[in-house]
């Protein structure tokens, strides 16, 4: 009699133990994939980044554009920013930080309204993407979830190398035309606009903030 209970029990703790087993080893089956899943979502997330970064790129739209640039650009972007919404809005619960960070960067990717020039237009929105794409990145690989960055002063700092970069190219166009012939009166002018504006460019450096103030902040 006693070696039946205790064959028994035996019986059943070994059942229990098994079917405890069973349950952890689907949990932990369930753990998996919820993990795989985000982290091939955020994989799609930075390929369409990615693509929306070098669509812009390849753009050769001239300093403000026409207004059926304007308005060919701005179909072309909502269909990139709709793929992008449907993907980000995949990401699970479990991920809220990376989502609502990822969508206050994809909100800062405005339309082409034509009040800035395309080539600054162009650096503004791939840095915010290229920002993106860090997230998901980090999200994708599992590493640690970055810290959020204000944007603001990275993209006003860009800008305006750009704009420096641009005039002095210019200036230096202008002088060399003066070595060889007398540059004429608007020529002239020209220089002196371009040493006002370069000026202006050392004083905003000299000013946190001052540089394309009521820009977007993605942070």
């Amino acid at each position: 009699m006693n070696d039946f209970w205790i064959a028994l029990i035996g019986a059943l703790v070994g059942g229990s133990f098994t079917l405890l087993g069973t349950w952890l080893q689907g949990k932990s089956g369930d753990k998996a994939a919820h993990v795989a899943q985000t982290r091939a979502t955020a994989q799609r997330g930075v390929e369409a980044a990615t693509t929306l970064a070098i669509t812009i790129q390849r753009q050769t739209y001239r300093d403000h554009g026409t207004f059926e640039d304007r308005e060919g650009w701005g179909r072309e972007l909502m269909a990139h920013q709709s793929n992008l919404t449907a993907l980000l809005g995949l990401l699970p619960d479990d991920q809220r930080a990376t989502r609502e960070q990822v969508f206050v960067l994809l909100d800062g990717v405005q339309n082409w309204d034509g009040r800035e020039v395309w080539a600054e237009y162009r650096i503004r929105t791939t840095l915010i993407l290229g920002e993106m794409a860090v997230w998901l990145v980090s999200l994708a690989r599992g590493s640690e979830t970055p810290e959020p960055k204000d944007m603001t002063p990275i993209i006003e700092d860009r800008i305006l190398n750009h704009r420096q970069a641009e005039l002095e190219h210019e200036r230096e166009t202008l002088l060399m035309q003066a070595e060889m012939y007398e540059l004429d009166e608007s020529d002239r002018e020209r220089v002196g606009e371009i040493d006002v504006a370069l000026e202006d460019i050392r004083q905003k450096r000299s000013i946190p903030g001052q540089a394309n103030q009521g820009q977007i902040t993605a942070s």
